[in-house]
């Protein structure tokens, strides 16, 4: 495969999902529909299939796999795929290519997420969200081409060859990867949002749900956020149901990772958005939707000090659950809990083992 190692997500080769990937993908249509996106690039397709050369034959572990094959061969066969590409990788000059463009692109020490976008990942017929790694809040170009090379080699854990047997998508074999890195949002809040609701599919409403600091307590089921039920017509908050957060992930105050904090009394059970940063929040869903002509989810993160020019898109995907079926309207049922949450989670449980938060 040949191509540029590093595209931006201005850039129009950032349309096409085999070269970016599916999160990359989502990123420039985002950037091309003027959202407010952290600046960033991707480390494309063509750079992974670089990255490993023509000699070295990572998938030779895996062959012969199947569905039925015991969890302990399988993590074993893994195990020495990810050790081969990790080897291979890290001595390959693709990864020279990304420390001098994380250094031009978004900064030699700026605070940077990275993240894993492959080939098939957030299409409108299946979702491969949690399946691969994410690193956030890492600083230095060693550490995030590191963390390049490590989302590479999650195409190769037990549970990402497990979903892609299960999900009858190229057997044991990966396919191609390609990484997003784009610098962090230091956020007061973040969270997710859906162009319907996921408890019973009315796709007249958006559903916001949303914590204190940074957003992956949120997405992999491990808090319970906040939530909004906006109707998509007249803008009113049809429904509000403030949780208790007790704590929040945020950036370390001296050097890269993260850290879980204390939330102040007064805030536990402040809500985290505020009605302005909903109606922006409303706008944008509204505005992607009616480009990608199907309901979507996405996350986001509100910026300190906050408010509606904080917020910021980090990712847009298909709505997997209740878009194949046919349009209905309704009102939000009670008592349903954290539904987007729950169905976010399903879709990322088995996913967050990162250097700095466990995805």
């Amino acid at each position: 495969m040949s191509g540029p190692w590093v595209i931006g997500l201005d850039d129009p080769a950032a349309a096409d999902s085999a070269v970016v990937g599916g999160k990359g993908a989502g990123l420039h249509r985002l950037v091309a529909l003027g959202g407010r996106v952290p600046a960033g690039f991707v480390v494309s397709t063509a750079a992974f299939a670089a990255a490993l050369g023509d000699g070295v034959d990572v998938e030779a572990p895996l062959r012969g796999l199947d569905p039925d094959t015991p969890l302990d061969v399988l993590e074993q066969a893994a195990d020495r795929a990810r050790a081969t590409l990790l080897e291979t990788a890290r001595s390959s000059p693709v990864l020279d290519a990304v420390r001098e463009a994380y250094a031009t692109r978004v900064g030699p020490d700026t605070r940077v997420a990275v993240r894993s976008s492959a080939v098939g990942e957030d299409a409108a017929g299946a979702s491969f969200a949690g399946e691969h790694d994410t690193y956030l809040e890492l600083r230095g170009p060693d550490p995030v081409a590191d963390a390049v090379a490590r989302c590479w080699a999650s195409l190769y854990t037990a549970r990402a060859i497990s979903y892609r047997q299960s999900a009858a998508v190229g057997g044991a074999g990966a396919g191609a990867m390609a990484v997003v890195v784009q610098e962090m949002v230091p956020a007061r809040a973040a969270g997710v949002f859906m162009t319907l609701n996921p408890a019973n599919g009315d796709r007249s409403t958006v559903v916001c749900e949303a914590v204190w600091g940074l957003g992956e307590p949120l997405v992999s089921g491990e808090v319970t956020p906040d939530r909004f039920v906006i109707d998509k017509i007249s803008g009113e908050v049809v429904r509000r149901e403030i949780a208790d957060k007790a704590t929040r992930l945020t950036r370390t105050e001296d050097g890269p990772g993260t850290v879980v904090a204390d939330v102040a009394p007064d805030d536990r059970e402040r809500p985290c958005l505020d009605d302005a940063e909903l109606a922006a929040l409303l706008a944008v869903a509204r505005r992607i939707e009616r480009d990608a002509g199907v309901p979507q989810d996405g996350e986001f993160a509100v910026a300190e000090p906050g408010g509606p020019d904080a917020v910021h898109l980090l990712q847009t995907r298909p709505e997997t659950v209740w878009s194949g079926r046919a349009p209905r309207s309704a009102a939000p049922a009670p008592g349903v809990g954290s539904a987007l949450s729950a169905v976010l989670a399903t879709l990322t449980r088995s996913s967050r083992e990162d250097a700095d938060h466990g995805g």
